[in-house]
């Protein structure tokens, strides 16, 4: 058996024309990945466990303190060290941040497992409406780049990808994770790591549905767009509307769906 961070050659049976042979095939990394803070006390504490592909660590865990609304401000990029010991992931964040005491554990498919009330503090400062208009053919042409540079999805079929189009048409920050909420978080911590501050002027581009879980991380970090593959939910409809964000749904080669703006 052949493995990586990425993902693992397993052998299995493979069946085809009513015949079944053993054939090796690329099976994409789930692994724990426990996120730490520091209390107020200066005491290392778990706050997050979450399931995801062992991959860009510093990136999912900046990302996810600033798209969770852990921090007002950017997090500090040098407070981040982790470990990955027997194929477990504990990343450690060496300053405090705006949460309760509590310890969650987050599915890859559960990105609003901790937000019962689904309540959400926007960021809207720095929202650039003009640059969340956009054509179909801008919509396809994006999702197009970003597809072609998720190589793990063309290696296993078994991850979500995530990226940033900027205002020249650029796909930027392109990440990839079993959990489309952990490929969200990615993403924006690889912006944060280039010199990114502010998040106005891009759209979030996803590889396959939208939740209210994604439509959440926007509205914390001042996205004013987002373009799937996949559709957008109600609740995710409802507070994009509610914070002037507009989805960009089932974006197809025949056409796509968009609401939240007129």
């Amino acid at each position: 058996m052949m493995m990586d961070d990425e993902f693992q050659k397993i052998p299995l049976q493979r069946l085809e024309n009513n015949k079944h042979h053993i054939e090796s095939e690329s099976i994409v990394q789930e692994s724990v990945i426990t996120l730490h803070y520091n209390d107020k006390n200066g005491k290392n504490t778990p706050h997050v466990t979450l399931l995801g592909t062992p991959t860009k660590i510093k990136e999912l865990h900046i990302g996810h303190i600033y798209c969770e609304g852990l921090t007002t401000s950017i997090p500090a990029t040098n407070r981040i060290q982790y470990q990955i010991i027997d194929g477990k992931v504990d990343s450690f964040y060496l300053s405090q941040i705006n949460s309760k005491p509590e310890h969650r554990v987050i599915t890859t498919s559960c990105g609003a497992c901790n937000h019962p009330d689904l309540s959400v503090n926007p960021n809207q400062d720095n929202m650039s409406l003009e640059n969340s208009q956009l054509s179909h053919e801008e919509l396809k042409t994006a999702l197009d780049t970003m597809r072609k540079d998720m190589n793990l999805f063309q290696k296993t079929g078994g991850c979500h990808g995530a990226g940033l189009l900027n205002s020249n048409g650029n796909v930027l920050f392109v990440s990839e994770d079993i959990g489309r909420h952990n490929a969200v978080d990615k993403t924006i911590g690889t912006a944060i790591l280039s010199g990114v501050e502010r998040f106005g002027e891009y759209t979030l581009l996803l590889s396959g549905r939208c939740g209210w879980d994604i439509v959440a991380k926007a509205v914390r970090i001042g996205i004013p767009a987002i373009a799937s593959v996949g559709a957008f939910s109600t609740a995710a409809l409802d507070l994009a509307r509610e914070n002037g964000i507009c989805l960009y749904g089932f974006v197809r080669e025949s056409g796509a769906w968009k609401a939240g703006l007129n």
